[in-house]
């Protein structure tokens, strides 16, 4: 049996051992939902979709650090989404491609571009309307937010900013 099949079959009886957890730690589902949601597999995969690219051209495209990179780009290479191209020349080129598996991501990426920018004229507005609020009001269960609750069910409005006496 091949190391990936043997991976495979494992990842499948940890899945099985889940049950109905598809996004248990360490489920494929999880480590696909992990994989999707890193910024950078994301960034690389609409870069990589057009051509294939050198590491440099990777580097200042996105404007991440060498570090970051190379780091991602052997995670995605790990995942069989990347492909490693060393060409034998001076200086020597390496160029990043997507494999075929690597390509079944574009479109979920692309479908992820096109919803932040429809809702992205939504989500600054809701933005500006949620800073517009008072902090207290900001503050889902806090203590501000309940002391006011607390002075509006008591029928005093007008001292739903101070402490209810004999409170800290």
């Amino acid at each position: 049996m091949t190391k990936y099949l043997q991976s495979y079959t494992a990842e499948m009886a940890r899945a099985r051992r889940f049950g109905s957890d598809r996004y248990g730690k360490g489920t494929p589902t999880r480590e696909a939902m992990e994989r999707l949601a890193n910024r950078w597999t994301v960034l690389i995969t609409s870069v990589l979709e057009e051509r294939p690219t050198r590491f440099n051209d990777l580097k200042s495209q996105l404007g991440v650090s060498a570090q970051v990179l190379t780091r991602v780009l052997r995670d995605l290479e790990r995942d069989g989404l990347v492909s490693r191209q060393v060409y034998a020349e001076v200086p020597v080129r390496v160029e990043y491609a997507l494999t075929r598996l690597g390509g079944t991501m574009c479109s979920i990426v692309r479908d992820v571009r096109d919803w932040a920018e429809s809702t992205a004229g939504a989500i600054s507005a809701a933005r500006i309307a949620y800073d517009r609020r008072p902090p207290s009001a900001q503050r889902v269960g806090s203590a501000a937010t309940l002391r006011l609750a607390a002075e509006r069910h008591r029928g005093r409005p007008d001292v739903a900013t101070t402490r209810p006496p004999g409170t800290r």
